[in-house]
């Protein structure tokens, strides 16, 4: 009886020095978040122009810098709640910056810089600038697809261009957009 007590000393002994021993690991998530899904990644897919309005002398040369059809990549990256992205047209070459917000199923981004905002368009009425205003994005996703639309505003100018008295009109350009994670 007494080596059983003895026995049982040197066990909890034993137990006591090798959990003094153990390296305190902290918990260490393995997603950002459980509830808000990680959409980081290189997403691509065909973009259709759905509608444009306004424009003045523009809207009826918008084909000729808004193909109908275009191809988007974005690149997407994510913390918690935050989504910033870049998104390039393949046809057009425009390549903007967006920043937003995440939900579990759905994002809205609005651009914070484009790499040009102007370009200038031959028209029945003249030449006429049209400069890049602002774009936002708004989709919705399941697994490795995106579902979205992409609303883009621009300035339209007659000449000299350098006066923001010269604005004539705003074209508002609205896309369709699917999109694969790659």
């Amino acid at each position: 009886m007494k080596r059983s007590y003895a026995m049982r000393a040197v066990l909890l002994s034993v137990a006591l020095t090798a959990l003094g021993c153990q390296d305190q690991r902290p918990a260490i998530p393995l997603a950002s978040s459980l509830f808000i899904p990680n959409i980081e990644g290189v997403w691509n897919g065909p973009m259709t122009l759905v509608s444009t309005s306004g424009g003045e002398c523009v809207a009826a040369f918008v084909p000729a810098f808004l193909p109908a059809n275009d191809e988007g990549t974005a690149t997407l990256t994510q913390s918690d709640r935050t989504v910033l992205a870049t998104l390039t047209t393949e046809k057009s070459g425009l390549a903007c910056k967006f920043t937003g917000s995440a939900t579990a199923t759905s994002f809205a981004m609005n651009a914070t810089e484009c790499d040009r905002t102007g370009l200038i368009v031959a028209t029945s009425c003249g030449p006429r600038l049209v400069r890049l205003v602002g774009s936002s994005v708004i989709a919705t996703w399941t697994g490795n697809q995106l579902t979205g639309r992409t609303v883009t505003t621009y300035n339209v100018y007659v000449p000299p261009y350098d006066d923001p008295k010269d604005g004539v009109d705003s074209l508002v350009a609205t896309h369709n957009f699917t999109a694969t994670r790659r």
